[in-house]
């Protein structure tokens, strides 16, 4: 059950209201207003011997309350649209435009077009690579074989350091087992020369 509000009332004398209303309506035009709205049971009078006393209707106020409920709700169920509505739009507004759409579609198009010839030229096995592939492959393995040729020069100025301190011969110090494997290719000799 809705808790009764206390509400100010208004004192019945006619030049209170007027007064409050600071002098905007005369004592005698206060005096009809009220008697009017009195007769129209928008307020209720009760009169104490010569004073009048005016009071709002308490059912109205619980009408009012239960409408103030209704309208915070309708309140919250726009402002949930609204919150749906904004997202939308900027959902919206991220997204592309229809020239940005048909500016895309070309350039994937195109793209498209050369990934499905290089597929062609893939599987007819006419052409594998381009020249500048063969070339960035033949630079790749120069570069290997550079590095081959000095890690292979390192080692052999390591061992033979070490066969100088411990006086001994190459011969016999490959003959050992010590678990050191040799490249097979001899590293002057171009291993793709039969290729």
């Amino acid at each position: 059950m809705a808790k009764i509000k206390k509400v100010p009332a208004a004192k019945g004398d006619d030049a209170d209201v007027s007064n409050n209303l600071h002098g905007a309506i005369t004592k005698s035009v206060a005096q009809k207003v009220l008697n009017a709205l009195a007769v129209k049971s928008e307020v209720r009078q009760k009169v104490y011997g010569k004073q009048s006393v005016y009071v709002i209707n308490q059912e109205e106020l619980n009408d009012m309350d239960s409408k103030i409920e209704e309208l915070k709700k309708e309140v919250d169920k726009y402002k949930e649209k609204n919150r749906q509505l904004t997202s939308e739009l900027a959902a919206l507004n991220n997204s592309l435009t229809n020239e940005q759409c048909e500016e895309r579609l070309k350039v994937l198009t195109e793209q498209n077009r050369k990934y499905e010839e290089r597929l062609k030229e893939l599987q007819s096995g006419t052409k594998q690579f381009s020249v500048d592939d063969a070339k960035r492959i033949d630079e790749k393995f120069e570069k290997n074989r550079k590095f081959w040729r000095q890690r292979k020069r390192m080692f052999d100025e390591i061992v033979s350091t070490i066969l100088d301190a411990i006086d001994m011969k190459k011969k016999v110090f490959e003959d050992e087992e010590l678990c050191i494997e040799r490249d097979p290719i001899d590293i002057n000799e171009d291993p793709l020369k039969d290729l």
